[in-house]
């Protein structure tokens, strides 16, 4: 099928933008077999990593614009306690706070039902303790709360680490966004988690958000979701 004059110009656009993508790539990888290229090695690393990333955010900006549907997820909704499924993904990433000697200040004593799957929850606080943990500096607390809140299940994640400036804020939940923010530890980047994880919560009827004061200055991350009906 051809393609329509509006497509055609779409992808020769992509295919342009990809193309110099890729040139970088490759000029990164001829440049890392000079022995001469020690001293640049890290400038080198997170200049292919950023031409990686942003060539994955380019394939995605081609399919909304061209309107291709991905798989959506299908939650299995039940109701269970949000702050004993918190507690239970601590315990499995405890490794993590511990490594960094990040204490951990917990306010999960109440019990909170929400009305959620389960499994998709927990790898959304996976995502949001990890992140918290990657993005403070050793020593820093972070902070969990579990609260109702009009309604809702509401549950915090508060770091004192890195923060966001306005313009990275803006694209936290970007899938393969290159953001200003670096881990505190040299831990991996996956780009794409956050993404994932507010779908996650939108599968189950619930929200994502994040708000920080600016670079420097710590992150909180907040996840509502339903609670059952009386």
């Amino acid at each position: 099928m051809k393609a329509s004059a509006e497509q055609a110009d779409r992808l020769h656009t992509f295919s342009h933008d990809l193309r110099n993508r890729l040139i970088g790539l490759h000029q990164v990888l001829e440049r890392l077999k000079d022995p001469d290229s020690a001293d640049e090695r890290s400038e080198l690393v997170e200049y292919g990593e950023q031409q990686y990333f942003k060539a994955l955010r380019e394939v995605e900006r081609l399919m909304d614009d061209l309107d291709v549907q991905r798989g959506g997820t299908v939650a299995d909704i039940r109701s269970f306690d949000l702050g004993a499924l918190a507690r239970e993904r601590l315990d499995l990433l405890r490794f993590r706070f511990e490594r960094k000697a990040q204490p951990l200040e917990l306010d999960l004593s109440d019990p909170l039902l929400v009305h959620a799957d389960p499994r998709l929850i927990g790898e959304v606080l996976d995502a949001l303790l990890s992140n918290a943990s990657k993005f403070s500096p050793a020593g820093s607390t972070i902070a969990l709360r579990a609260r109702s809140a009009e309604g809702w299940a509401e549950l915090t994640v508060v770091d004192q680490g890195v923060g966001l400036s306005a313009a990275d804020l803006e694209q936290v939940f970007v899938r393969f966004a290159w953001l200003g923010s670096r881990p505190t530890g040299g831990e991996s980047q996956g780009r794409g988690s956050l993404a994932r994880m507010r779908g996650n919560v939108q599968a189950n009827g619930g929200t994502l958000t994040a708000t920080s004061a600016g670079e420097g200055h710590g992150c909180t991350f907040t996840l509502r979701l339903p609670v059952p009906i009386s």
